[in-house]
């Protein structure tokens, strides 16, 4: 059972930690480690990302778990973005082209070397040319952000500062000490920390859930509903019915079905069983009523509106300039894909984080931003990481400053400036093994964040 902690990476837990005290990525392995804990055969395993928040030398821990569960005999399928996992695999499955309505197609399947020769799968280009590491890296604007002797949980005395004005990551094996550096320590200030007087503010986005309920969705929280029932009310349909903003509403009473109160459904008591959501009987899931149903807005009733992908109401709305900046800074943090309606606690964490990234920019003022981002990259294919790093460039370019908790080697290989911790977790971990840029981490001979760096290049 110990061997399989540790396999997992959770070899640096004490036997006496609380569990509330774990991360999510912790949680899942250790979850992991004791429904792997099995000598059963005949098993279908089914695992969503196991390698998340994991250190590629950890995650080499878990391929060779899965492996062994493959030759005991069962069959094991992964989801999976991590490319170590991926070239891993026996057999591939890529789905796309795209994502959401854009998706749900087998574009390509084989092994990792058939997938590598078919034009078609995006994630075999992927694997075949990983990108390379940034040539000429930014210098910053001369100031600095750090801490000085940080003692906390297992930061032994860490000193460490970054560069403002630049993209930089914290790096190291799990449970090195990363988050509560940047977290913890960085992010609320004290006389161990220099250099935020410069910022106007500091802004962290973690991967803990944003609020979410089954009335708020992509565009409520992000503001666009609002621009939306603007308007649907300046329409002439909605002029000529009496209606106001108001009535385009799921949260007021008025222009939404009472039935169902405007969600769509109803909940159904099946006495012993769970409880089910059914279709509302009397809109029958249309949300609103036929009057505002009936008013359209570039030929769509709000219901459809709602129905439709970001990407694809960019265009749609392309004359509002407020509501095309929102939908375009969705679409740049990689969730074009999903709906305006899409309801917040069908989200993934990384889907979650992105959206409140989004809402930062949407929203934030004026000044120089310290942005802290913990594992920005969670969940997303090489291909979204691309675009992803496209709008931090943006970001830093504005003047900000990015710091990211970060494992996925090709956000680091673009970095300006790498931070890493180690050389483990826990008691073992919280000491600064190298700073600087991350080509010059790729020449340290006993970094194992450089070992694994290097070995992805073409």
């Amino acid at each position: 059972k110990l061997r399989r902690l540790a396999r997992v990476g959770l070899g640096y837990l004490t036997p006496d930690r609380q569990t509330m005290t774990l991360s999510g990525g912790e949680a899942q392995r250790l979850k992991l480690a004791a429904t792997l804990d099995s000598d059963l055969t005949g098993l279908l395993y089914i695992l969503d990302e196991p390698t998340a928040g994991l250190h590629p030398q950890d995650t080499a821990g878990m391929v060779e778990i899965l492996r062994a569960l493959r030759d005991n005999g069962n069959t094991v399928l992964v989801i999976e973005h991590d490319p170590d996992v991926i070239r891993a695999a026996d057999h591939l499955i890529d789905l796309g082209p795209g994502a959401g309505k854009q998706g749900g197609q087998v574009v390509a399947c084989g092994t990792p070397a058939q997938l590598m020769r078919q034009p078609a799968s995006l994630t075999g280009r992927w694997l075949a040319a990983q990108s390379g590491f940034k040539t000429e890296p930014r210098l910053g604007n001369g100031h600095f952000v750090g801490v000085r002797n940080a003692v906390l949980f297992n930061l032994d005395h860490l000193s460490a500062r970054f560069p403002c004005g630049c993209l930089s990551a914290v790096t190291g094996a799990s449970g090195s000490g990363k988050s509560t550096l940047l977290f913890e320590v960085l992010a609320k200030g004290g006389e161990n920390v220099e250099g935020l007087e410069q910022f106007s503010q500091v802004v962290c986005l973690e991967q803990a859930s944003i609020s979410r309920n089954k009335r708020s969705n992509v565009a409520t929280y992000s503001g666009a509903y609002d621009q939306l029932r603007a308007l649907f009310a300046a329409s002439p349909g909605a002029k000529a019915a009496g209606l106001q903003a108001k009535h385009f509403s799921f949260n007021l009473p008025g222009g939404r079905c009472e039935t169902c109160q405007g969600l769509g459904t109803v909940v159904s008591n099946l006495l012993f069983f769970p409880e089910a959501q059914v279709p509302c009987p009397a809109c029958g899931g249309n949300r609103f009523c036929p009057d505002v149903l009936a008013v359209r807005c570039q030929g769509l009733s709000i219901l459809e509106v709602l129905a439709l992908p970001l990407a694809d109401a960019l265009p749609v709305f392309r004359s509002s300039p407020k509501l095309r900046r929102t939908l375009q800074l969705l679409c740049d943090v990689g969730l074009g894909y999903l709906e305006l309606g899409q309801p917040l606690t069908t989200l993934s964490g990384g889907e979650a984080q992105r959206l409140k990234l989004a809402l930062e920019l949407i929203t934030g003022g004026g000044g120089r931003t310290l942005y802290l981002l913990d594992e920005p990259t969670a969940g997303l294919h090489p291909q979204d990481v691309e675009h992803f790093l496209t709008l931090l460039d943006r970001m830093v370019d504005a003047g900000h400053t990015v710091i990211a908790v970060e494992h996925n080697q090709q956000l680091i290989r673009h970095c300006d400036w790498v931070v890493d911790l180690g050389p483990g977790g826990g008691s073992n971990g919280g000491k600064l093994m190298f700073s600087g840029t991350p080509l010059q981490l790729s020449h340290q001979p006993n970094n194992a964040t450089a070992r694994y760096l290097l070995c992805q290049m073409p």
